[in-house]
């Protein structure tokens, strides 16, 4: 479905700046709840129902349909598998969108008119919660310049200019658990120290059995749920604010893409578990101070799982394809800015920036070198 202006009848999207709908055309503005299912306005008349080519639960033959039509990859960069092809009709211009199986809210590429695409929102799908995004699109050029400016060997495909055009917005699908875990750990403890007594010179080594235990609570710990999305790179751009969170609605998501989970959290379980488990050893280890060396022995923890919440966070994502080398990852956190990329390295830039700095100095101890030789 798309968003429609109750004043002009144009599309909406969703505005970080100023957290509303806003109409491109007329520039009004609308509160998200004004669209809601429960609202004053009649969905019927203010939305229109993306048209899929064939039935959501038809998946083989959607295959075939878009790669019948002659597509072979996404028309919004959605993936890169043609199996996973899905084909839809824009409702404004009637153009085919071809984007993802997971993807939830996307943009036609011919007419720019945010699309949501229901089936992937609703049942199981739909979130409970959503982050907005406050990191607004004209925002991301400047994160970025700051961010290669300490990158001064990245190749030329990684310049501003380049990555800022193809970087996109979207909302990733996250589980957030809940879960209070208790246990201990036994260890021993190390004390060297050295003194003299007389003429003699004393080493005395101590050795310590050490046992903590204690119990947490550990609220919202977050697992991407995306198989298409790098777990390490979404830990790097953490930690989200979770009390921004908002009840879901769709009127978060006009002008933005969108994924759905496409890995349950019984898959997810046991990384959840530990991380949560790193994170309570550390705690329990902090309080064995003053020793020169800390050894584990063993220990115990259980897990008491609690509440696990669906929800959608926000981030600007983007794939490069380097050197034909695994895909080179730029992510940044769309609520806070955080920024995080693994820039490969120019050779040829960095062997020329090494040969103009062997140049310059050796320049410069060769004025240095005659103006000695002037002064003799």
């Amino acid at each position: 479905m798309l968003y429609k202006c109750k004043n002009c009848g144009g599309e909406l999207h969703f505005d970080p700046e100023i957290g509303k709908l806003k109409c491109d055309y007329c520039d009004s503005v609308y509160d998200v709840s004004e669209y809601e299912p429960n609202s004053d306005v009649d969905l019927n008349e203010a939305s229109e129902t993306i048209e899929q080519y064939v039935t959501p639960d038809e998946e083989a033959l959607n295959t075939r349909k878009a790669l019948d039509a002659g597509f072979e990859e996404a028309t919004d960069d959605t993936t890169d598998h043609k199996e996973d092809l899905r084909l839809y009709q824009c409702p404004h211009c009637g153009a085919e969108v071809v984007t993802d199986k997971t993807t939830a809210a996307t943009t036609c590429i011919f007419c720019q008119t945010p699309l949501m695409l229901q089936e992937n929102m609703s049942g199981s799908f739909e979130p409970e919660w959503i982050i907005p995004f406050e990191v607004e699109p004209s925002q991301v050029k400047t994160l970025y310049q700051e961010y290669i400016r300490s990158k001064p060997f990245y190749p030329p495909e990684y310049a501003a200019s380049n990555v800022i055009k193809k970087i996109k917005a979207v909302y990733l699908p996250f589980f957030l658990h809940d879960t209070n875990t208790s246990g201990q750990v036994q260890a021993t403890g190390e004390r060297t120290f050295t003194h003299t007594h007389g003429d003699w010179i004393i080493t005395e080594h101590d050795v310590f059995e050490l046992s903590r235990g204690g119990q947490m609570h550990f609220e919202k710990v977050p697992a991407i749920a995306s198989s298409k999305t790098p777990r390490d790179a979404m830990d790097s751009i953490e930690p989200f604010d979770y009390s921004k969170m908002k009840p879901f609605s769709t009127g978060y998501l006009p002008g933005f893409l969108a994924e759905r989970y496409d890995v349950g959290f019984e898959q997810l379980i046991d990384s959840v578990h530990q991380r949560i488990a790193h994170s309570f050893d550390a705690k329990l280890m902090s309080t064995m101070n003053g020793y020169s060396s800390i050894k584990v022995q063993g220990g115990t923890m259980n897990h008491e799982d609690g509440h696990t919440g669906y929800v959608l966070l926000p981030a600007y994502i983007l794939f490069m394809d380097y050197d034909k080398d695994e895909d080179a990852l730029i992510a940044i956190n769309g609520q806070t800015g955080k920024i995080v990329g693994n820039i490969p390295v120019d050779k040829k830039k960095m062997i020329r920036y090494a040969i103009i700095h062997f140049i310059l100095n050796w320049l410069i101890l060769l004025v240095i070198a005659m103006a000695l030789v002037i002064a003799l």
